[in-house]
């Protein structure tokens, strides 16, 4: 399941519940927070644990119970694999390199401005106003004038706590929706009576006022609209309210929870609800005949100016805010890729920071979600499988035998070696002397070796000539070790290449620099990743220093069997500016995809140790609308069934911390909520629930419960949807305006 992790404040709970609830369970630590879910209750694809409601329970409660569980179960899974092509039927994906924007005007990125022809489900047609038909469509603009959404490793964003992740980072403003007016239009003719209505991130937005002498604040109808016939009810922020009558005079009389009021003209907020009439049809003097559209919610209207959190989020700490201007012109919009839209717009733009790991960006099989999921930006997968890796070691050994070839017993080597078949191919005709009968050598085991006077072989041009370095391999077919020619110090030279899978010839070569002379105390070996679109500017090298002493090899370093922070080095050729890796405890991923292992545990050894994917590894980003559907060639998963005993009643639960427990409803209906929360129902508030994450003994217990069945109902489906993500604490809370629709703070 994708889910959305954004980067907002979370509202703790009282100080006394926090302490209540660990003097109840123990001294145990709790390893997670709310962010980790579906942790600890799914460890290794695999849940543990019980799901339990109380014996006398609302169907609500139950309802939310058959909501977690079957949201678990997509999640009980094991992944197989997660690579290949991405096909998205009603939205659009891309292979993103490592490093680069999602979009811009590169090749290989998205465009900057997608609409209907792009993602289906966004709107691109005809709507009717002041008499008037007007063309409007919607506009998704992603890196607008130089903000940014990007794809990063550990090693582009300069982020360790990355490792080996990658994720999706977002400069605030980077993701944009707009409402756009093709054609010439005045927004600011709209009035209460003869509204601006259209579908905006997929709901009606009816437009009633716009502020004379501010360009950017409008009034709008926000509640939810209800077509009613008198006597008819519907349940509003767990209220249920019905239409009592409807007068020939336009008002209106309801009765929400037993609280009876006449609403006419003006917005009226009965027992908390507040209420618009949006029409009336009084046709009969018969009751039964009459009707009325209502417009209810927390709130049935309301004004907004650019900047403001946007409807449903937390107005100190939104997610998304209105972007919003030029309401009283009269002109249609201009779009842009590279600046702010002209003409009239309405749209909403995205407040969050993801810039390092404590934000939690969206990773691999994660989404960024517009509001009412109207549109998602997903790290979908990668273009190259976890499996798909081989593993290359450069290290120093001070016992090489080189005693076939040049008659050294114990030699002082960097070898270079993986256990892939071919895996490295020694490039003859880049060497100074070339003793072989072939072009290149496949092999899976090469020493590099230089002695001051030491012969290198017979016959080869720089036998025995103090600025050379003799480079030998293991023949694949006697396993003898030879020599295969030498490096003279007047050049940087490539003297080999990967050779697994797709990552052959010139995509990662092993270079030597040459740039040293008979008295060099450091030489280095780079690995050089190149393609010609996707990685063109030799910004992904990875450099490891050698030390030398007395003309010959001696460490990883100027210092054997001791990490130092310049003996490995990544970020460009050697006229750059690299990043010092060799203290650093992470492994850590290049632009490329090469993870590089725990540099500092690896350089104490005098060893460097590297992953190398079959083909340059890129992220599989998809851009769609609600409606879309997706499929990845290559990647599956193994399903861990979660067998249906795991949903119980509290009556049923005679060790309370014998397992995980995740508690559905509050202590009025469920016993566990009291006896391992510590919570009475005292402690709940109208409109709210509480997801609580504690410590059970040695296991953990989750609370999800509100003051009445339908906010405990909407916070089990923000546990299911993905709204906990992002919430490194153990405490949230769910605001709710209805059935789902509320908000996670």
């Amino acid at each position: 399941m994708k889910t959305k992790r954004v980067l907002r404040k979370i509202l703790a709970l009282s100080t006394g519940a926090a302490m209540l609830g660990a003097t109840l369970t123990g001294a145990l630590a709790l390893d997670n927070t709310l962010a980790d879910y579906p942790a600890p209750f799914i460890k290794d694809g695999v849940f543990s644990g019980l799901i339990v409601v109380g014996a006398n329970a609302a169907a609500s409660d139950n309802i939310g119970q058959s909501i977690i569980l079957n949201d678990l179960a997509t999640k009980a899974v094991t992944k197989v694999s997660g690579s290949g092509t991405v096909s998205v039927a009603g939205g659009k994906s891309d292979d993103i390199p490592l490093g680069a924007n999602v979009s811009d005007s590169a090749s290989y990125t998205f465009d900057q401005e997608l609409q209907d022809d792009d993602i289906s489900s966004m709107f691109d047609g005809t709507i009717s106003f002041a008499s008037s038909d007007y063309d409007t469509s919607e506009d998704l603009v992603i890196n607008q004038a130089g903000n940014s959404l990007t794809v990063e490793t550990s090693l582009t964003s300069s982020e360790d706590d990355y490792q080996t992740d990658i994720v999706l980072e977002a400069t605030r403003d980077s993701i944009k929706y707009y409402y756009v007016f093709d054609e010439t239009i005045q927004v600011n003719a709209s009035t209460s009576a003869a509204p601006l209505e259209i579908k905006f991130l997929g709901k009606t937005l009816k437009i009633t006022s716009v502020t004379s002498d501010v360009d950017n604040k409008f009034t709008a109808t926000v509640g939810t609209e209800y077509f009613m016939n008198v006597e008819d009810s519907v349940e509003v922020l767990g209220k249920k309210v019905t239409l009592k009558n409807v007068g020939s005079d336009g008002n209106v009389v309801v009765d929400i929870a037993g609280t009876q009021e006449t609403v006419g003209s003006t917005t009226k907020t009965v027992n908390g609800i507040e209420v618009k009439v949006d029409t009336t049809f009084y046709t009969s003097d018969t009751k039964a005949e009459r009707s009325a559209t209502l417009i209810l919610g927390k709130d049935a209207t309301e004004s907004y100016t650019d900047g403001d959190a946007y409807i449903g989020e937390d107005t100190d700490n939104p997610n998304w805010v209105w972007n919003v201007n030029n309401l009283n012109s009269k002109l249609a919009t201009t779009t842009s890729a590279t600046a702010e839209f002209l003409g009239p717009y309405l749209g909403i733009e995205n407040d969050f920071i993801f810039n390092d790991d404590s934000d939690n960006p969206p990773t691999v099989g994660e989404c960024i979600d517009l509001p009412n999921n109207y549109i998602s930006i997903c790290l979908d997968s990668l273009t190259v499988a976890d499996s798909n890796y081989a593993t290359y070691t450069f290290e120093y050994e001070n016992s090489a035998d080189l005693s076939y070839a040049i008659g050294v017993a114990s030699a002082q080597t960097i070898y270079i070696h993986t256990s892939q078949s071919e895996g490295l191919v020694v490039d003859g005709s880049d060497l100074s002397a070339f003793n072989g009968t072939a072009a290149d050598l496949k092999v899976e085991k090469i020493w590099l070796y230089k002695e001051a006077g030491a012969g290198q072989g017979v016959g080869l041009a720089n036998g025995g000539n103090s600025t050379s370095v003799g480079i030998y391999y293991q023949d694949v077919n006697d396993n003898k070790v030879k020599l295969a020619g030498t490096v003279s110090n007047e050049t940087s030279v490539y003297f080999a290449h990967i050779n697994y899978d797709n990552t052959k010839d010139t995509d990662v070569r092993l270079q030597l620099d040459m740039g040293w002379d008979a008295l060099a105390t450091i030489m280095n070996i780079s690995l050089v990743p190149f393609h010609s679109t996707d990685l063109p500017d030799y910004n992904d090298n990875i450099t490891m220093n050698w030390g030398m002493s007395s003309e010959k090899f001696s460490s990883l370093g100027a210092t054997a069997s001791s990490e130092e922070a310049i003996e490995l080095q990544w970020g460009g050729g050697l006229t750059t500016n690299p990043i010092s890796l060799g203290t650093k405890d992470e492994d850590h991923r290049s632009r490329y995809g090469i993870i590089i292992r725990d540099p500092k545990a690896h350089g104490s050894s005098d060893e460097v140790v590297l992953e190398i994917p079959g083909d340059q590894l890129q992220a599989n980003v998809i851009i769609k609308g609600s409606a879309a559907t997706t499929s990845t060639a290559g990647g599956s998963v193994r399903i861990n069934p979660i067998p249906s005993s795991v949903a119980v009643m509290d009556s049923e639960v005679t060790s309370a911390t014998a397992q995980n427990l995740i508690v559905v409803g509050g202590p009025a209906v469920n016993k566990l909520a009291a006896s391992v929360f510590g919570l009475s129902v005292a402690d709940f508030t109208p409109n709210e629930a509480m997801i609580k994450l504690v410590a059970n003994g040695e296991k953990a217990a989750l609370l999800v419960a509100g003051y009445e069945a339908v906010d405990t109902r909407n916070a089990a489906t923000a546990v299911a949807n993905g709204k906990l993500v992002g919430k490194a604490k153990v405490d949230a809370v769910v605001k709710s305006t209805q059935l789902n629709e509320y908000t996670v703070e």
